[in-house]
């Protein structure tokens, strides 16, 4: 899953916190996964995270969402 989906899901959800949490929840199980595979690598990195920028996304996307929500435009929750 990219982060263009992960905010998408992340917006689903009914308040902007339990967005963050989802968002960070993703972000982490990511980094994770990244490690694993590359801890043991002929490089030896480990992983890199960008838990700023997903917060970054999930709180613009949730607050347009909101914005159209607001406006007759969006879906309520």
């Amino acid at each position: 899953m990219n982060i263009d989906e992960a905010v998408k899901i992340a917006c689903e959800e009914p308040t902007l916190l339990d967005a963050l949490v989802w968002i960070c929840v993703w972000e982490s199980g990511r980094v994770v996964e990244q490690v694993k595979e590359n801890l043991w690598g002929p490089n030896g990195q480990g992983g890199d995270t960008c838990f700023k920028f997903c917060l970054e996304q999930v709180m613009k996307k949730y607050n347009q969402t909101i914005d159209l929500t607001a406006n007759g435009r969006g879906k309520s929750a």
